[in-house]
C-alpha cells in the first residue's frame, strides 16, 4: 500500500517513507529537446555540478545543490526543479509539490550549535559568523535551501 501511495503523488522521484518525520527530495531536470547547448548553466553552477555534453544537454550531478541557478540563465527554460515535501500526519499523507525556489529563511539561534557546516558548505559564501553568532547575508542568499539540508541542529528552515 505504501508503494502505491508513494508511486500515486511522487512518481518517479525517490522518496522513503518513515511515518514521525517530513521528508523533502528534490530532482533537476534538463529538457533534451527543448536544450539548445548553450551551456549558460555550466558557467553559472556554483558548485560544477554541470558538466558540458555537447551536442546534447548537459549532465547534472549528485553535487547539485538545487540552487536554481541554471533553471534562471536557461535562456529556452528548459531546466526545471521539483521539489516535493511528504509527511503521515493523522493517518493522513500530505504531500506538498512546487517547482519554485524558497521565500524565506528561517534561522533558529537557540537550536543552532555553532557547527558551521552551513557556512563551510554555502556555495555564495552567504553565511557568516559575528559577535551574534551566524548572519546571512540577503544580498549573496539565493534561498536555495543547502544550508538547511546540511544541518544537523535542524536550525535553518525554509518556507
Amino acid at each position: 500500500m505504501v508503494a502505491e501511495i508513494l508511486k500515486k503523488y511522487f512518481k518517479d522521484l525517490d522518496v522513503e517513507l518513515n511515518l514521525d518525520k517530513e521528508h523533502t527530495r528534490k530532482k533537476i531536470e534538463i529538457n533534451d529537446e527543448e536544450c539548445v547547448s548553450c551551456n549558460r548553466c555550466v558557467e553559472v553552477c556554483p558548485v560544477d555540478a554541470i558538466s558540458p555534453n555537447q551536442p546534447f544537454a548537459p549532465n547534472i550531478s549528485e553535487k547539485c545543490v538545487y540552487c536554481g541557478a541554471c533553471v534562471e540563465i536557461c535562456p529556452v527554460d528548459a531546466i526545471k526543479i521539483t521539489k516535493a515535501k511528504i509527511k503521515v500526519s493523522g493517518g493522513e499523507l500530505k504531500v506538498e509539490k512546487n517547482h519554485e525556489k524558497n521565500k524565506k529563511l528561517i534561522y533558529t539561534r537557540n537550536k543552532c550549535v555553532l557547527c558551521l557546516v552551513c557556512l563551510k558548505n554555502c556555495p555564495f559564501d552567504a553565511i557568516f559568523e559575528s559577535n551574534k553568532g551566524l548572519e546571512f547575508d540577503p544580498k549573496k542568499c539565493v534561498l536555495c535551501g543547502h544550508c538547511g539540508d546540511v544541518c544537523p541542529a535542524d536550525a535553518i528552515e525554509f518556507e
